[in-house]
């Protein structure tokens, strides 16, 4: 969406010093993910402000998020993990 110019962070949680990690903590999730229908491609300013070629070919958000499970099975299997 961005040809890479903004990364993803890393998702993640860490505990901190015991004082800390033994308090009660509260989080709640949120997913934001576009319509499945929506095609998802380079954003002209990305491409505008750096003046190269989109990265991605543009993709539907449904076949997006496939693509993404179908690599989070294959590395599952590659690592041994049964489903």
């Amino acid at each position: 969406w961005t040809n890479d110019e903004w990364r993803a962070t890393a998702h993640r949680v860490v505990a901190g010093p015991p004082e800390v990690a033994s308090r009660d903590r509260y989080s709640i999730a949120f997913f934001f993910d576009p319509d499945k229908d929506a095609i998802i491609e380079t954003h002209p300013s990305c491409l505008a402000r750096t003046g190269r070629e989109a990265r991605y070919a543009p993709i539907s958000a449904r076949d997006f998020v496939m693509m993404k499970i179908m690599e989070m099975q294959k590395t599952a299997s590659e690592a041994g993990v049964k489903a």
